[in-house]
């Protein structure tokens, strides 16, 4: 899988699976414009490919703020992405207060977006639906 972006904040793979979008992004810095930018990228790739259903592995070290991570998803409710399901692994154990914080405020924005420690666990749901 070769990065198709690399800025110096992170990198960001994807790979085309037979019933989803991989999405791999990789970095050491985090920030809410990083966040932003990369989980743009993600979901204009599914809007342009067409798929319903994507598997996003997050593996940077840092976390962004709770009020980042509130207006992130809120910005990200905002794009037509509703009906696409997100099955998402964090790497870090240790964001997982925060991760499931932005799980709960996409879920009341309308997102379908669940969280996963493992990639296998994560796959398993998101061929569910």
């Amino acid at each position: 899988m070769k990065p198709v972006s690399s800025t110096g904040d992170y990198q960001l793979s994807f790979e085309e699976r037979i019933s989803y979008l991989y999405a791999y992004v990789r970095g050491e810095h985090a920030s809410l414009r990083i966040a932003r930018d990369y989980w743009d990228r993600i979901a204009k790739r599914a809007l342009s490919l067409k798929v319903k259903k994507v598997l996003v592995v997050e593996d940077i070290s840092e976390a962004i703020t709770i009020s980042e991570v509130h207006q992130l998803v809120t910005e990200l409710s905002e794009l037509p992405v509703k009906d696409i399901f997100v099955a998402f692994v964090d790497q870090f154990a240790q964001h997982k207060s925060i991760n499931e914080f932005g799980m709960l405020v996409g879920g009341n924005r309308g997102l379908e977006v669940k969280g996963f420690e493992s990639t296998d666990d994560a796959e398993k749901w998101l061929l569910s639906r």
